[in-house]
């Protein structure tokens, strides 16, 4: 209910600080609204945003307001929602039902932060809890403190301060998606809750199904509303501080069938309608209702030593030195290009040369050596995939940083090293792929124009299903931080072509980011290529791991393939 200091309008998404997004909806209407312009809590039918748009980058929906940060936060100071006392039963029995889920013992100290009125945290109170509250409005403050004699913050929670570790329990009721900075508002709630404590979040659902049916007109959306969620971009961004889920529950709404009535009488007649019809029917009796419109979520801190965020400072550590890059060439067959594809390798950039050789028939091995390669030869054929992990596991021993593979076959462009890795460098990703489809590199280089579009089909497909925007999956010139590959369980990985794919599903999993860069392609005789039969085997493959990654994200069938092979570090 209170939004974070600092500009309205994202410049650069909270979660991954990504500038490029597209258009999710626009308010095109020319007459001005006839919706309310203050805002309250229990008004049903306030203004809409100008834009909401969808981060191509890591898909977090925000909206782009045209009010400034201070017109916002004076709309929530002067706050006075006399509705909402009206409905004070139905919000207790809401509040009792949350508290009800928290796992922990009742006696701690609980902050609600956008506590409105108090209800909540009085309910917490009569629980056991030693309660605080915050929140922005001078009408919320005045009414915990006269009527249950709770003392309320009236500030942003940055504002207040509280000492590191101060609450076994965070609470955040329809909080988290006004705020300017949800990522720098979740760090502030790890930083104050204590290490076994726990932090509860409701918000809007902006992929669940009456969001994607009733589109703008879902309530969801309102201008007030800067940050839009999904349990994907959510846990992303408990990822992203040192948050990590501990279980999604139902969210309840417990209202008189009166109040029911009015909050569905802005929609179409087919929801409107029956609403009236029950409102005249119960009047003031309560009902409760789960709509799966709203993420309701009890969040842990991640403990680990070795954390990008330590227990005396959430900021990440700056980098020191330069990191060991180590590139990785998975060899079949290699002698006609290996020679060329090594002297591409930038060394001023690249510390070490490691070629897997999966058993060739040819003069691979020798010209390594003689190259002075890190050399180690399979013996037999493990196929791509196999090789793959055979790389990994060597640059890792070795002490890699960042391990970048590289085709032997001189298809990729060893010269574009440097770009590939400066985002890892500079900590804004985990991995980054050298995308073929980016500024038309892949026909300008020669591929086949039927693999061309099968790759465009396949990449639609998975950034559906994944929930990315990436524009190639398919790109066999990466980098990797050594990190993400210590967590993946890559090792139980096929040891096919699919395996490009399912590591990234598995990075992806674990809330690794992942960026991409353009780059230009060879397509030649000596080039390696997969050929059609095999394609189709490979497209195949892509479907399992796709629907594998489905039914574990719904949680019908969990995959330990997806799961962290070891705590990041």
């Amino acid at each position: 209910m209170t939004p974070e200091t600092g500009p309205v309008r994202p410049v650069r998404c909270s979660l991954c600080e990504g500038s490029r997004y597209y258009l999710v909806y626009e308010d095109r209407r020319s007459a001005p609204s006839t919706a309310k312009s203050g805002y309250t809590i229990s008004e049903s039918d306030l203004e809409k945003p100008d834009k909401v748009v969808r981060c191509m980058t890591c898909g977090l929906v925000y909206a782009l307001p045209k009010e400034s940060a201070q017109e916002i936060r004076e709309d929530y100071q002067q706050m006075v929602d006399e509705g909402y006392l009206r409905e004070e039963r139905g919000r207790r029995e809401q509040a009792r039902i949350i508290l009800s889920r928290f796992p922990l013992k009742r006696d701690g100290k609980l902050l609600d932060v956008g506590c409105g009125p108090g209800f909540f945290l009085d309910e917490a109170r009569k629980a056991g809890w030693d309660v605080r509250g915050a929140d922005l409005s001078e009408w919320a403050r005045e009414h915990c403190r006269d009527r249950y004699g709770i003392e309320v913050f009236t500030g942003t929670l940055e504002e207040a301060r509280y000492p590191d570790r101060s609450f076994d329990a965070v609470v955040m009721n329809d909080f988290i998606e006004h705020v300017t900075d949800p990522r720098a508002t979740l760090r502030e709630a790890r930083r104050i809750l204590k290490n076994d404590g726990v932090l509860y979040i409701s918000t809007p659902d902006i992929d669940s199904l009456l969001s994607r049916v009733l589109g703008a007109r879902w309530w969801g959306i309102n201008k007030y509303h800067l940050y839009y969620f999904s349990r994907r971009t959510l846990e992303k961004m408990f990822s992203a501080v040192g948050l990590r889920r501990v279980r999604y529950s139902s969210y309840p709404r417990v209202f008189s069938a009166a109040y029911w009535a009015q909050r569905l009488e802005p929609y179409p007649a087919f929801v409107s309608v029956p609403g009236r019809w029950l409102a005249g029917l119960l009047g003031e009796r309560l009902i409760k209702v789960d709509l799966q419109d709203q993420i309701g979520v009890v969040a842990r801190k991640v403990q680990r030593l070795d954390s990008l965020y330590s227990e005396e400072d959430e900021t990440p550590p700056a980098p020191v030195g330069r990191p060991k890059v180590i590139a990785v060439l998975p060899a079949y067959n290699a002698e006609r290009t290996l020679e060329r594809t090594v002297a591409d390798i930038p060394r001023e950039v690249v510390d070490q040369i490691v070629l897997v050789d999966d058993k060739s028939r040819d003069r691979t091995v020798e010209i390594a050596r003689r190259l002075g390669l890190h050399v180690v030869e399979h013996a037999v054929n493990k196929g791509y995939g196999g090789n793959q992990k055979t790389c990994y596991d060597t640059a890792l021993s070795l002490g890699a940083d960042i391990v970048v593979m590289v085709h032997p076959d001189y298809q990729y462009d060893p010269k574009i090293i440097p770009r590939l890795i400066e985002p890892i460098r500079a900590g804004q990703a985990d991995a980054v792929f050298g995308s073929r489809m980016m500024k038309g590199g892949a026909l300008e280089g020669g591929m086949p124009l039927w693999k061309h579009n099968a790759n465009i089909l396949l990449t639609a497909l998975e950034n559906v299903i994944l929930g990315t925007y990436l524009t190639e999956y398919h790109s066999g010139f990466r980098a990797y931080s050594a990190r993400l590959l210590r967590t993946v369980r890559y090792r139980e990985d096929s040891d096919g072509f699919v395996f490009d794919t399912e590591i990234i599903v598995q990075a992806l999993a674990n809330h690794f980011k992942i960026e991409e860069v353009p780059i230009r392609t060879r397509y030649f005789e000596e080039a390696s290529s997969i050929r059609l039969w095999p394609s189709i085997v490979y497209g195949l493959g892509i479907l399992r791991v796709l629907t594998q990654y489905a039914l574990h994200r719904s949680h019908l069938l969990r995959q330990e393939l997806f799961e962290p092979a070891a705590r990041p570090r």
